[in-house]
């Protein structure tokens, strides 16, 4: 007899969405193999040309999650740059459909109104306009922040430009929710309007007419100055571009800056930030006509480094008819490239389930004599200070890690979930490489029954309710690895390992067990039942354990991690006997931080706070290489897949996601392009730096400062405006350039054998 787990509604960001902005026609998915103060100086044309440096972001390529800015602010419908803007909304709004005209793509509106997000950087009266064609609706109502502004009319069939009435007041800065209301009805197949732009202009004594910034219009592929083309962003005055970043002491803005067409102009280059008055960075003055000529400008960012800013190149003057050019900006890091990942022998990952970092070296801060071997990596390897997980469900944290993949791309998004088979692990890629690969786990949601498993040459399976010790994963691994050394010493081998951890039930000898306090013990805690007995606690509404209760699980807890921690070191020790140390990678991490505390108790699907997402990680690199270093660039799971990969000479046959773990330790990384994020069902909760922002979709988001606020009580998202719009853009469009349709998520199946497991294990 067989049952079925179905998930919980799924995180509503939908792959019609991206195709229906981004104007995709005709694209390709697959769920295998994804697509892939500060100083400036100037140099004359005659100048030594500057050293090269690896660029790692071009401006260019992030326009679509920048704001576009003439004589006001932009929103142009067509090439997915709404994506983040649709109200706190994950995807565009069903209603909207990609359309057509001369040439350019418009959004038609079947939904009774649009609602978008955005960021006014200063106080000034406002009006809205917009560029639309009528269908069925004759006029549309403006509201800002549920104040009516006006009425935009429109033409039947005919494009028209229609405006509101200024403001007599100035809107305050900050966030606001602008929503355009369409009258008339509806019959099937029909549409209210087509709408190319909407704009919340700034009132000007400007009388020429409005040149829209869009995606289109601000891009000049081949400008080219004195024979000298450049791929550069074109603006009109005044006129910007803004896009937010977090960089870091190595990163440089590198630009060459021209005026195209008769005349001359005025540029700037800003950094804005939330409670900063705008910084400018650099002023340039350039000439038009004939012999027009490029200005190269580079600009070190660290003074910035790890805050989250925005980045503002600012045409403020130019003669009309003409634009300033901002010829191939890009965000460089340091000329010299990081280094790769070590080539390694042996590559061997062992993930601990129900661990806490507080309870573990270096970061409890106090000696932890029962964890020799972790304290021993804590002094001589290399450890991450802020490793995050991608969810707080077990199974999709792990199918992160071997996949290299997000939840949302893999789909295993919900403990119901399995990881599908077409799905490329890293056992897979090595093994089709002769690479002699072992999978071996002791927690029941990463069995075969959930998707793990194939691809790999060996693989064991260790239920709670076998009766062999909690140790059996890793000791099975390292008899492997001794065997397959025996066998060959010149294997490679990759080797998996999904330990029990400080996960009950716990094995406790009866000596340990008397020594427990108190003495008279007689609570519902005992080594074998305490997950069934967690897993119903879990379930009631109020505590109802008491102190005792809690010191016995922390010292059950302490005593199970205490033999994995023992278990770790004789796998260490047969790495040195088979002398493969100096040329192993050698990865320890968690799976989800559901460890003794009171909140937890070894739960998954928890809301995604930040003690929860935070996981210990150990990496000793072949050589030695960063002993001894604690690193505090930020890290997530999917970086595991890629440098173990990586160090096996490996490559997957897309692009990775995740960044090799060496190249971090470095600290030649030149910016962090995007922030780390986590998802569960409608729920996200995304980190950049110091700064997390949490919710569920269609909500007003909590934003939280951790510098200041470590326990996150206070929402500081009305002050820190750009950085909420910023994180929560992010957020959206990473989610849609990877997620995977919904339909190709594949249930577990659970026999009656898996189901008695998982009862033991304290799962439902």
């Amino acid at each position: 007899m067989t049952r079925t787990l179905h998930p919980p509604p799924a995180l509503a960001l939908l792959s019609a969405a991206a195709a229906l902005l981004s104007g995709c026609t005709g694209c390709e998915s697959s769920t295998r193999e994804l697509p892939a103060g500060a100083v400036a100086t100037s140099a004359a044309p005659t100048a030594a040309p500057p050293p090269p440096a690896r660029d790692l972001v071009h401006l260019v390529d992030e326009l679509r999650i920048c704001d576009l800015e003439h004589r006001g602010l932009l929103f142009d419908t067509g090439a997915g740059a709404l994506f983040g803007r649709f109200a706190w909304q994950g995807s565009a709004p069903t209603g909207i459909q990609a359309v057509e005209h001369n040439g350019a793509t418009w959004a038609r509106v079947s939904d009774r109104q649009i609602r978008l997000t955005f960021v006014l950087p200063s106080a000034s009266p406002i009006f809205v306009s917009a560029r639309a064609v009528g269908r069925t609706s004759r006029y549309a109502t403006v509201s800002l922040d549920d104040q009516l502004l006006g009425t935009l009319r429109f033409q039947r069939d005919q494009i028209r430009i229609a405006s509101t009435p200024t403001t007599s007041l100035p809107a305050d800065p900050g966030l606001h929710t602008l929503t355009v209301r369409f009258s008339g009805r509806l019959r099937d197949g029909e549409s209210f309007a087509d709408v190319d732009w909407i704009r919340v202009g700034i009132p000007d004594e400007d009388p020429s007419t409005y040149g829209p910034p869009t995606l289109r219009d601000v891009v000049a592929p081949a400008a080219a100055l004195s024979g000298v083309p450049h791929r550069s962003i074109a603006l009109r005055a005044p006129g910007a571009v803004r896009c937010a970043f977090r960089p870091s002491r190595e990163t440089r803005l590198r630009t060459a800056i021209g005026m195209l067409g008769s005349g001359e102009g005025d540029a700037e280059i800003r950094v804005l930030r939330d409670g900063k008055e705008p910084m400018v960075l650099h002023r340039v003055h350039v000439e038009g006509g004939d012999k027009a000529t490029w200005t190269d400008v580079e600009l070190p960012l660290a003074p910035f480094a790890g805050s989250l800013i925005s980045l503002e190149l600012r045409a403020t003057a130019a003669t009309r008819g003409g634009r300033v050019l901002f010829g191939d900006p890009v965000l460089a890091g340091s000329p010299r490239p990081p280094p790769s990942v070590p080539p390694a022998r042996a590559v061997v990952i062992v993930a601990l389930n129900g661990v806490e970092r507080p309870d573990l070296p270096p970061w409890s801060g106090r000696p932890e004599p029962r964890l020799a071997t972790l304290s021993e990596l804590a002094a001589s390897a290399t450890t991450f200070d802020h490793h995050r997980a991608p969810s707080t469900v077990v199974s999709s944290v792990i199918a992160s890690l071997l996949t290299g993949l997000p939840p949302s791309a893999h789909t295993v998004t919900d403990a119901g979930a399995r990881l599908p088979a077409q799905m490329t692990t890293i056992g897979a890629i090595a093994t089709d490489s002769s690479v002699r690969t072992g999978f071996f786990t002791g927690v029941p949601t990463t069995f075969r029954a959930f998707g793990f498993g194939p691809g790999w040459s060996r693989v064991l399976e260790h239920p709670p309710t076998s009766g062999e010790t909690a140790t059996t994963p890793i000791d099975a691994a390292t008899a492997w690895i001794s065997e397959t050394v025996r066998q060959d010493s010149g294997n490679r081998l990759l080797a998996f390992v999904h330990a029990r951890g400080g996960h009950p039930p716990w094995e406790v000898s009866p000596k340990e067990l008397n020594a427990l306090k108190p003495a008279e013990y007689a609570g519902p805690i005992e080594p074998r039942r305490a997950a069934q007995v967690l897993a119903r606690l879990r379930g009631r509404r109020r505590d109802v354990l008491s102190p005792d209760d809690r010191d016995r699980i922390r010292d059950l807890f302490n005593i199970a991690l205490a033999g994995q921690d023992r278990a770790l070191g004789n796998l260490i020790g047969t790495l040195k006997t088979a002398g493969l140390w100096d040329e192993t990678l050698f990865i320890v991490t968690g799976d989800v931080a559901s460890g003794r505390s009171d909140a937890t108790l070894f739960a998954e699907g928890l809301d995604l706070q930040e003690p929860v997402l935070a996981l210990p990680l150990y990496v000793h690199f072949p050589g030695d290489l960063y002993a001894g270093q604690r690193v505090s660039a930020p890290t997530e799971i999917v970086d595991i897949a890629s440098t173990a990969i990586a160090s096996l000479g490996l490559s997957f046959a897309r692009k990775p996601l995740g960044k090799d773990l060496a190249a971090i330790a470095s600290g030649l990384e030149g910016v962090e392009r995007d922030p780390q994020t986590a998802a569960l069902g409608d729920r996200y909760s995304t980190r950049w730096g110091n700064l997390v922002l949490s919710g569920r979709l269609g909500v007003p988001p909590f934003l939280c400062d951790l510098d200041v606020d470590p326990t996150c009580a206070f929402n500081r998202r009305d002050v820190m405006p750009l950085a909420t719009m910023a994180l929560f853009r992010r957020t959206v469009t990473f989610d849609l350039s990877v997620r995977a349709p919904t339909s190709q998520r594949e249930p577990a199946t659970i026999d009656a054998e898996t189901a008695a497991v998982l009862n033991v294990w304290g799962a439902h």
